[in-house]
């Protein structure tokens, strides 16, 4: 019986490496963040119980303002409402993470759901990676309204997605549902020049 081969959405539009693009004469890549793990956490942020479970569990201290991120090379744990967040990690621990955190929890008034099968994410990253993100998204991605470290949710074209700023201006990963990868991949790499 052949071996199973783990693939993420876009899989197949990757096989080539991450594609450029030029927005406005400026390089923008667009690529994939491939098979993260994540999970929906939610619980209340004004017990200190709650909080230092999650700093134990993940080793990240948990955002309590509206739209910002904890953010470390190999973990984003992002504010998502009063009382949810989203933990992403790409260091392969993803069974281990899930069952530190239920553990951590245990007792308490929370919730752990690992929802990275449902999801991908998509990095932007350029001089022109705003201008080609702002072509299909409302929102102000200058520094004053939009600067490193914030994230929004929102939408792309008709995409829904988590906007998370790793550097301003340059650096943005657009985490989406997987059925919707495919379509947001072809609508940024159109919206090039």
């Amino acid at each position: 019986m052949p071996e199973a081969i783990v693939e993420s959405p876009p899989a197949g539009l990757m096989r080539q490496g991450p594609k450029p693009l030029r927005v406005d004469g400026r390089e923008v890549v667009l690529a994939e963040v491939p098979l993260m793990d994540m999970w929906t956490l939610r619980g209340n942020a004004d017990d200190t119980r709650f909080a230092d479970a999650v700093l134990k569990a993940t080793g990240m201290h948990l955002p309590l303002k509206a739209n910002s991120a904890s953010i470390d090379p190999q973990r984003q744990l992002l504010w998502m409402g009063p009382d949810e967040w989203l933990l992403k990690t790409s260091d392969g621990q993803g069974d281990a993470t899930g069952a530190a955190l239920r553990a951590a929890l245990q007792g308490q008034h929370s919730a752990v759901v690992d929802v990275g099968h449902g999801n991908t994410t998509l990095g932007v990253k350029g001089p022109g990676a705003a201008e080609l993100l702002a072509r299909g998204c409302p929102l102000d991605l200058h520094l004053r309204a939009f600067p490193t470290g914030s994230l929004a949710q929102s939408h792309v074209a008709k995409a829904n997605a988590t906007l998370l700023c790793l550097t301003v201006g340059t650096h943005y990963e657009l985490t989406v549902r997987r059925s919707f990868a495919d379509y947001l991949f072809h609508w940024l790499s159109a919206a090039g020049d």
